[in-house]
């Protein structure tokens, strides 16, 4: 393998395991963002209970005002839900670069490549891209259902504003319902798929970018012995 290979291989790895890195934060925080998507949804609809009893024992008359704040009140919780979900998973995929120096290392020639991977623990990537290809169905469907429910919430509303203006009173049949879940789900995989395809690469190409760099580093400890 030529220096110029080693880099390329190190580079490589180097983008790899800043994505796997941020799969494992994400994977790591998915159960806190569970719960405090529980937390958001139970405090709303708390507040809302506590402020429907309050309003039917002292005005018992207006019950229409209470039917239409809670009608916002669902219509809020559909659009927040999903949108809080898509950009926390979006906020805890930029990790920090652990490894912003490889670059200058690595021009060095053959003692900074021999420096990098001196500091690899393999036994420790190894488990963390074994852990990231576990979870990262998890990790995409959960990513991937929040940007499509939110897509397919805006998509009705803007459907229902526009049936309304042009004043259209039949509700949307079963094939254009369909055919909007379709699109949604298109447009959806559309926006991520670049991210998707990359993923699928860098997971399941590594195996043997490991080996050559473990044999690398073996080759060059004795270029330098």
């Amino acid at each position: 393998m030529s220096i110029e290979e080693a880099k390329d291989r190190l580079l490589a790895l180097r983008d790899a395991l800043i994505r796997i890195d941020s799969i494992n934060n994400v994977l790591d925080a998915l159960p806190r963002l569970l719960l405090e998507t529980l937390l958001i949804i139970g405090i709303v609809l708390g507040t809302y209970t506590l402020f429907s009893i309050w309003y039917v024992i002292t005005m018992p008359v207006r019950m229409n005002f209470l039917s239409t704040i809670g009608a916002l009140i669902s219509i809020a919780l559909l659009l927040a839900i999903p949108a809080y979900v898509y950009l926390r998973i979006e906020r805890l995929s930029k990790v920090m670069d652990r490894y912003a120096n490889w670059i200058e290392v690595i021009n060095r020639g053959i003692s900074g490549i021999l420096e990098i991977l001196s500091t690899l623990d393999f036994v420790s990537i190894e488990y963390r891209i074994n852990r990231a290809r576990a979870g990262y169905i998890l990790f995409i469907v959960v990513k991937l259902l929040a940007l499509a429910i939110l897509l397919l919430i805006i998509a009705s509303f803007v459907t229902f504003w526009i049936t309304a203006i042009f004043g259209y009173a039949e509700p949307p049949t079963w094939l254009f319902a369909t055919i909007t879940i379709i699109i949604i789900i298109i447009v959806t995989l559309g926006l991520e798929w670049d991210s998707l395809v990359n993923d699928v690469k860098r997971l399941w190409s590594l195996s043997g970018l490991i080996i050559e760099l473990r044999w690398l580093y073996h080759e060059l400890q004795g270029i330098q012995t």
